[in-house]
């Protein structure tokens, strides 16, 4: 947590310094297509990693701020809703006690608020440019649950996936990706790739991400 304070608070300082700047911010939407690659689980007392989940899919829509610094350098915070799932990779479950009814690959979904701020660089000429950009991104999980078959009685099983023994409702990554404009619109390719450990166990989880995204400036 002291991380993600500092790296906020230093990039608040930033994005204020690109706001003196005689040039006025860029305000934009984007949407995403997200391919979720959860990480292998690794033990804390040491061990091989252990595959666990399948990949998965999702997607992003939110609002951006482009904030031209100068030299071709910009500043770009947003913030965005996601809905994210992926299951796991054969596991089964039994209902308990009746152990007839089974639940084959369960899936977990994530609903949320992320937070990133990118630090790009944009070059080329009047025909054809690229940006490429780098940055932190918080994400904060407003809810999330295992999804079972219709057959499972969910009374006995708990379907939560947060709390001491779970997921954190918070996560830090690190994107980097590049993006093509053309006229008002920008199609952007990146990849997020998980820094903190999202498990509350003796288990060290992480999140990766890649995404397809579609902006429009105004």
């Amino acid at each position: 947590m002291k991380r993600i304070i500092f790296i906020l608070t230093l990039l608040s300082s930033l994005i204020t310094y690109a706001q003196n700047d005689d040039n006025k911010p860029i305000w934009g939407v984007r949407a995403a297509f997200d391919v979720n690659i959860p990480g292998d689980w690794h033990f804390k007392n040491g061990g091989s990693g252990v595959k666990m989940y399948k990949t998965g899919y999702g997607a992003t829509v939110g609002a951006i701020c482009n904030l031209y610094i100068g030299n071709g350098f910009y500043i770009e915070p947003g913030a965005s809703l996601y809905y994210n799932t992926y299951s796991y990779d054969d596991l089964i479950i039994a209902e308990a006690p009746d152990e007839n009814a089974l639940a084959t690959d369960p899936s977990l979904y994530k609903f949320g608020v992320r937070i990133p701020v990118m630090a790009g660089y944009t070059f080329g000429n009047d025909k054809f440019s690229m940006s490429v950009y780098t940055g932190p991104e918080v994400s904060i999980a407003l809810a999330g649950k295992l999804r079972l078959d219709d057959s499972i009685d969910t009374d006995a099983i708990d379907t939560g996936i947060f709390g001491p023994n779970g997921h954190s409702r918070f996560d830090l990554a690190w994107k980097i990706g590049f993006s093509v404009p053309f006229d008002a619109w920008s199609v952007g390719i990146d990849a997020a790739i998980g820094v903190t450990d999202i498990f509350r166990s003796d288990v060290i989880f992480r999140e990766n991400r890649v995404s397809v995204s579609l902006t429009r400036y105004f």
